[in-house]
């Protein structure tokens, strides 16, 4: 048998912009992991091919200053003016070096995990952040309204005890 939770305002809120950020941070990161078509494929692809001659940190062919990375960029050339699309030069390059040739994650499946992956772990921290800080503000909230209790508790006992001396007293007197 479950039990029910009640969600206060703050919670719905909460909740309500932990799904928008992660709607968001999903779209932007499908967006961020399509190839930019306004560039020339040449210039697109040499960007996102790293270099393999094992002393460069995996640059981009494009900014490497290395012969290896100027054959690679000829290899390239080569590649592009043949007609292929992106996908077949990308798997000619990643059968001739390595699959690490692709210094950019591709936009479909492991690749887009890649993508998405900072932004949702971005987005469940703030959630969290922000529900610590929810409950923190609750409690002292509630911490504040318990202390003005216990002052009103301890006034209405003090005059309620002086009215009970008060009558102990005058019975003696009498």
């Amino acid at each position: 048998m479950g039990t029910a939770h009640r969600v206060d305002g703050n919670g719905t809120v909460l909740l309500l912009t932990a799904v928008a950020a992660a709607a968001l941070g999903l779209g932007a990161a499908w967006w961020m992991a399509q190839p930019d078509h306004s560039i020339d494929p040449f210039t697109r692809l040499a960007g996102e091919i790293g270099c393999q001659c094992g002393t460069c940190p995996l640059r981009p062919i494009a900014t490497c200053g290395c012969g290896f990375a100027d054959g690679m960029l000829a290899e390239l050339h080569e590649l592009v003016d043949s007609g292929q699309s992106d996908e077949q030069i990308m798997a000619t390059l990643e059968s001739r070096y390595d699959p690490s040739v692709r210094i950019k994650p591709d936009g479909a499946g492991f690749g887009l995990a890649a993508w998405a992956a900072p932004i949702l772990l971005l987005t469940v921290g703030a959630v969290a952040v922000g529900a610590v800080l929810s409950r923190l503000t609750r409690r002292e909230d509630d911490d504040g309204d318990d202390a003005a209790a216990d002052v009103a508790m301890r006034s209405d006992d003090d005059g309620r005890l002086r009215e009970i001396v008060e009558r102990e007293l005058g019975s003696l007197e009498d």
